[in-house]
């Protein structure tokens, strides 16, 4: 627990434990999530576009080889500082893989299909990765 006193010159004094040292394991986790996440971020977005699609048109082609571009290098981005996290970090991402090749083959309502199963999976995966990284999960 810390206490605080502000002094007239605007110095905050806090007394109680001092702040614990980040792990090297978990510091390389967090730099591991890091660096996925403007990946992370592409993925959502190309999956509002790729989810809004209704027919088969150029701009379609070119959000369906991004969702497959983008899918494949989350899956391939290299090895995660512990092994249940990548598993963990990948769920459903596969799905949107699927969701890809389906979109390229202009099969939209399969495509549909595959982004609702990821993105549920990666929903219900959230706490799983939560606890990776708040160090509670007990490896199964």
């Amino acid at each position: 627990m810390f206490a605080g006193t502000l002094l007239g010159s605007g110095l905050l004094l806090v007394a109680g434990a001092p702040p614990r040292a980040t792990p090297p394991g978990e510091l390389s986790t967090y730099q591991w999530l890091s660096g996925r996440e403007p990946l992370q971020v592409e993925l959502n977005n190309t999956l509002v576009e790729a989810r809004n699609l209704r027919r088969p048109f150029t701009r379609a082609t070119t959000i369906c080889r991004r969702l497959e571009r983008v899918s494949r290098q989350l899956l391939h981005s290299g090895r995660a500082p512990l092994p249940h996290l990548g598993t963990a970090a990948n769920i459903g991402i596969a799905q949107f893989s699927q969701a890809a090749e389906a979109c390229l083959a202009g099969d939209f309502p399969l495509m549909w299909r595959q982004i609702d199963t990821g993105t549920t999976l990666r929903a219900d995966a959230q706490d799983t990765l939560d606890q990776i990284l708040h160090g509670g999960h007990s490896g199964h």
